[in-house]
């Protein structure tokens, strides 16, 4: 695009009369380039109008400004709704299939699966990780262009009107919800209002091609294609095995057959059927699909088996929520011999963290032999040793001897349990 355009797209006032050709468009002034774009966006802790000059500087050909600086700037009303005219209007350009990744759990999971199955045939574009608000979503689409066939798109949220907000941006041509969980409830203040933002992701589809995950109480009931264990399903999971390292099941198609995913979990298999589903949907062969599923490598910190020396660690801890704490338990209940959990705070659950780790409790005394320790205000409210951050149960763990154990990590992003993780690992080197 040229500056030209850009100051059209955004309904700009500029002195700029340029058709110089933008290299890229970014919003953090520290990665400019010579020949970018600079967008000077607001939230709640910072103010991109602040780092114009550290843009320029660094190279940037004009900056996206709510004030005048100098003669570079494309002055708005709003920068951040600029971030999404821009991704709209290349999104506009490029027709080609967008498939909507949201749900409480597993989004980036399904996403990381469908695109590996997916880029066997094509050349498919996905955000990275899990950047999937209005700012990661609106990066992956400035990296669009003709080369690309296919678009996977994750798009998070813990307000209401976010998801409504991206599939408006991103024009869907299919869409996947994973669950309805507790996940960002302080926000959504019940279940009902989080299933409304999940399913909002229908309101800038092209067409109503929806796939759910149709073992969730609330997803069962959409009038759509849906996937899971239970016989109501359209593709159905049955004769499933789990042992340690992995599960396998079969499905039902043209004839059977038999799906192996090298990961521990059955709570996975909702997430490898809607990327199968949605494969099957863009002409991808199921030997293939097969293959694919079999030789994918599952993210990291999101239930990582590793062995030890002395003991096993199943590392899940990049986020947390009620729901994927359950599943890894569920796990460790089909497994014999020692269990030590390590569970921080689920956060982001307002008024209802007392009950939710109360429960998260309950369902722990589900296991046998094992041990607890947890990390925050809230794991107080589950029995077991607690600590008041990572570092300090890390000093208790220098005294602590582990073996023939299974060491599950779980918590919340900001409890930085990955440094537990990896003193564990150290400490058996």
């Amino acid at each position: 695009m040229t500056l030209n355009e850009i100051i059209k797209i955004v309904n700009g006032k500029s002195g700029i009369d340029s058709n110089k050709k933008i290299k890229d468009i970014k919003t953090d002034s520290r990665k400019i380039n010579k020949g970018d774009l600079f967008i000077a966006l607001k939230g709640k802790n910072y103010d991109g109008n602040d780092y114009v000059e550290s843009a320029i500087k660094n190279g940037a050909i004009a900056c996206i400004t709510e004030k005048e600086y100098n003669d570079k700037c494309i002055v708005v009303s709003d920068t951040n709704k600029s971030l999404y005219d821009i991704g709209e209007f290349i999104r506009k350009k490029h027709n080609i299939p967008l498939i909507a990744i949201t749900g409480s759990n597993g989004k980036t999971t399904t996403k990381e699966l469908l695109y590996h199955i997916l880029s066997s045939k094509y050349n498919v574009l996905k955000n990275d990780g899990s950047k999937n608000n209005i700012i990661g979503v609106s990066d992956t689409l400035f990296k669009l262009n003709d080369n690309y066939q296919i678009i996977v798109m994750e798009l998070g949220t813990n307000h209401m009107g976010e998801i409504n907000y991206l599939s408006n941006m991103c024009k869907p041509t299919t869409s996947i919800i994973t669950n309805i969980g507790s996940s960002h409830l302080e926000y959504f203040k019940n279940k009902k209002n989080i299933f409304k933002e999940k399913y909002s992701v229908i309101n800038g589809m092209t067409n109503k091609n929806l796939i759910v995950n149709g073992d969730d109480k609330r997803l069962k009931k959409i009038n759509c294609y849906k996937c899971g264990i239970n016989d109501r399903n359209d593709l159905i999971a049955y004769n499933i095995y789990e042992n340690e390292a992995s599960i396998s099941f079969c499905i039902y198609i043209d004839k059977e057959y038999r799906i192996t995913f090298n990961n521990p979990g059955v709570h996975f298999i909702n997430n490898i059927l809607l990327a199968i589903k949605v494969s099957l949907d863009y002409g991808i062969d199921m030997n293939n699909i097969i293959e694919k599923i079999g030789s994918f490598k599952i993210i990291d910190k999101r239930m990582n088996l590793i062995k030890l020396k002395n003991n096993t660690l199943l590392n899940d801890c990049y986020n947390s929520s009620y729901e994927s704490i359950c599943a890894g338990i569920n796990y460790l209940k089909n497994i014999n011999g020692k269990k030590v959990l390590i569970i921080g705070d689920i956060l982001e659950l307002g008024k209802y963290s007392k009950r939710i780790h109360k429960k998260v409790n309950k369902k722990i005394h589900e296991l046998y032999n094992y041990k607890v320790y947890t990390v925050g205000e809230f794991s107080k409210y589950i029995d077991g040793i607690n600590f008041e951050n990572s570092e300090k149960l890390i000093e208790y763990l220098k005294d602590e001897e582990f073996s023939d154990s299974y060491i599950y990590i779980k918590g919340s992003r900001k409890m930085n349990l990955e440094i537990v993780a990896d003193y564990l690992k150290g400490k058996e080197e």
